[in-house]
């Protein structure tokens, strides 16, 4: 309703009620995805608006359920905490009330970190503007970064930048750390790695060493196949640095970040596809990030790794996984999947000879799309602004469904395990 007052729009602009549901939807799913240009369509309060979306839909559902258990004064039931821990991991003894600090410490210490490091280069880039302008992007950018929400307020977006590695390095950074997780955090916060005596610095817990692992690995994959598709292609004009940057931020933004320096609608379909793999994969579990995220994705290779050595156990950095997690990662793998195919099967009865089907792309932009919004990417080959009616309703509901589902899904494993009372005989089956 705010998004769709007159005095939120600039001069002459105006916004729909379908699209300020849309916009509202995807800044508080913190996807990024975008029906109008916010730069020319919202003035400051209406940017202000979208901030305030971004940084309680980045906060997360999990701080959100703590919040209203503390406020009412209640103690977290077993069930309670247990719902908890299955949304951002297991780490040592750690506290609800503690995790909700935490958290609100992380998120306003490294937001403020980022717009303080992004104002200067802001300045030297933009000596035209003036310091509270450039105040209000570099703050604004810093959250939306941080939250992995992807949301610019230049007309071009992030392409403004597109030859300034430092204010690139910045946002991939908050970017990172937004999407590695906040138990990763917290336990980076106890682990000091200068320090001799290994008991004094504290251990780096399963979770933690994955999340930082994969989250590597899936970077430089990333960075290597943009540079191998897009080198004399969309990077063509770019210097050698400038590509490598361009590269890089493009491999960080598909984590579930959504800002591009690079129009992707432009890029080769080699690159799409690499990019689809990434986004559905996300970031770490207990982060901003959505998607199937890292841990779980670890997890997937492992256990296949396990059944091609004939092993009947996963273990992995002298650790065993418990056969439950096996399961269900490939159950979130299965139910994301099937999510995402409902998803673009309701885009290919919506969008069916309309101008989005239409795009130089065609159905892998629909594709595109879909993984996009399910996994709160926000990056777009250009055709949200050509979707129906009913196409822009279907992204709603895979945005939020991608926000929501996880923590839905926690608290359902949460409850007790309903064991069996007849076992059944043993049976074979032939699989592959």
């Amino acid at each position: 309703m705010l998004l769709r007052l007159p005095w939120t729009h600039q001069a002459g602009q105006s916004v729909g009620w379908l699209d300020a549901f849309f916009l509202s939807a995807s800044a508080t799913c913190v996807t990024g995805l975008s029906t109008v240009n916010v730069a020319e369509s919202f003035n400051v309060f209406g940017q202000a608006v979208l901030l305030f979306l971004i940084q309680a839909g980045g906060l997360g559902i999990f701080t959100a359920s703590i919040t209203l258990v503390l406020l009412s004064g209640n103690r977290l039931s077993l069930v309670d905490e247990q719902t908890i821990h299955s949304t951002v991991g297991r780490l040592r003894e750690a506290r609800p009330k503690d995790v909700f600090i935490y958290a609100c410490v992380f998120v306003f210490i490294l937001e403020l970190a980022g717009a303080v490091a992004l104002f200067p280069l802001l300045a030297a880039a933009s000596p035209d503007n003036t310091p509270g302008q450039i105040l209000w992007e570099s703050g604004f950018h810093s959250v939306s970064a941080f939250c992995n929400a992807g949301i610019s307020i230049y007309p071009e977006g992030m392409a403004r930048w597109r030859q300034h590695p430092g204010i690139l390095s910045i946002i991939n950074l908050l970017v990172i750390a937004g999407g590695i997780g906040l138990m990763t955090l917290i336990n980076l916060r106890y682990f000091a790695f200068w320090r001799r005596d290994p008991r004094r610095r504290g251990r780096l817990t399963l979770q933690t060493r994955l999340a930082l692992a994969v989250s590597a690995l899936l970077l430089v994959a990333g960075t290597g196949a943009t540079l191998l598709f897009e080198w004399d292609h969309t990077l063509q004009s770019a210097g050698g640095w400038e590509r490598l940057s361009s590269a890089l931020f493009h491999s960080t933004m598909t984590r579930t970040a959504g800002f591009n320096v690079v129009e992707v609608g432009e890029m080769n379909p080699p690159t799409l596809l690499a990019t689809l793999g990434l986004m559905f994969i996300g970031g770490a579990p207990g982060s901003m990030a959505g998607g199937i995220k890292t841990v779980t994705f670890a997890v997937l290779i492992m256990t296949a790794w396990s059944a091609l050595r004939r092993r009947e156990e996963v273990q992995f950095w002298g650790r065993r996984i418990r056969p439950k997690l096996s399961n269900v990662a490939a159950m979130v793998t299965l139910l994301a999947g099937m999510c995402v195919l409902i998803g673009v099967g309701l885009l290919m009865l919506t969008e069916d000879g309309r101008p989005a089907s239409r795009s130089p792309h065609r159905w892998l932009a629909i594709v595109f799309e879909a993984v996009s919004a399910f996994s709160t990417v926000g990056l777009s080959t250009g055709i949200t602004p050509l979707l129906t009616g009913w196409g822009k309703l279907v992204i709603i509901a895979l945005m939020f469904t991608g926000r929501v589902a996880p923590l839905v899904l926690s608290v359902y494993l949460a409850r007790p395990a309903n064991p069996l009372l007849i076992r059944h005989p043993k049976e074979e089956l032939a699989l592959g």
